[in-house]
């Protein structure tokens, strides 16, 4: 699979590529490895640059703050685990939902689905490179929930008529989900090396 060619085509085109994707034999952890694993590096690695060496410039002459590097490491970390998790989530809450909304259930399929509509949030991730863009991610990942719209009754055969509840509600699952799995990753993460916040950033 070329991701790069693939994340582009679902970004430009993504009715075409979405009805393309749904004949393809790939298992969902395959999914994960070739594909999701590789673009969730972009939001890591930017962040890392981002709030590491660029630094975030705070207006009225405050000046520019960084984050020193190993807490910026630290932080692409988990950027980098909660943007593999996230998916992951996504994908097992979209098939346990199926049968709800008259869909067809398939592991595969549904992670299909999840990675796929999270492309474009993964690749708006790079925007991080400077932090005072980041709203520009966020801009991105609207833009994956329409795709994920796109995509339902493509991939997980729903009906019109309730495309856009399912839709809703594979968001606001997913949300909380991931929203848990955060916490528990940073309180993890936290534990081994205690990272206080903003408040040990240096200014410039």
């Amino acid at each position: 699979m070329d991701q790069i060619n693939r994340a582009i085509s679902i970004l430009k085109s993504p009715q075409t590529e979405l009805a393309k994707v749904k004949t393809e034999n790939i298992n969902k952890n395959d999914i994960i490895r070739q594909y999701i694993a590789i673009l969730a590096l972009i939001p890591a690695i930017a962040y890392i640059i981002g709030y590491g060496i660029v630094g975030l410039t705070v207006g009225f002459g405050l000046g520019t703050y960084k984050l020193p590097i190993e807490w910026a490491v630290l932080g692409g970390i988990i950027t980098y685990i909660l943007s593999v998790a996230s998916v992951y989530i996504s994908g097992i809450v979209i098939n346990a939902l199926a049968l709800n909304f008259a869909s067809k259930q398939n592991d595969d399929q549904a992670m299909k689905l999840a990675a796929y509509s999270a492309t474009a949030g993964l690749v708006g991730g790079i925007f991080n490179i400077i932090p005072m863009l980041g709203i520009i991610s966020l801009i991105f990942s609207l833009y994956g929930l329409y795709i994920l719209y796109l995509g339902i009754p493509v991939l997980m055969e729903t009906p019109q008529d309730k495309v856009i509840t399912y839709t809703i509600v594979i968001i606001v699952v997913t949300i909380v989900i991931a929203f848990v799995v955060g916490a528990i990753t940073s309180n993890i993460i936290y534990s081994v090396n205690p990272m206080p916040g903003m408040m040990g950033a240096y200014r410039y």
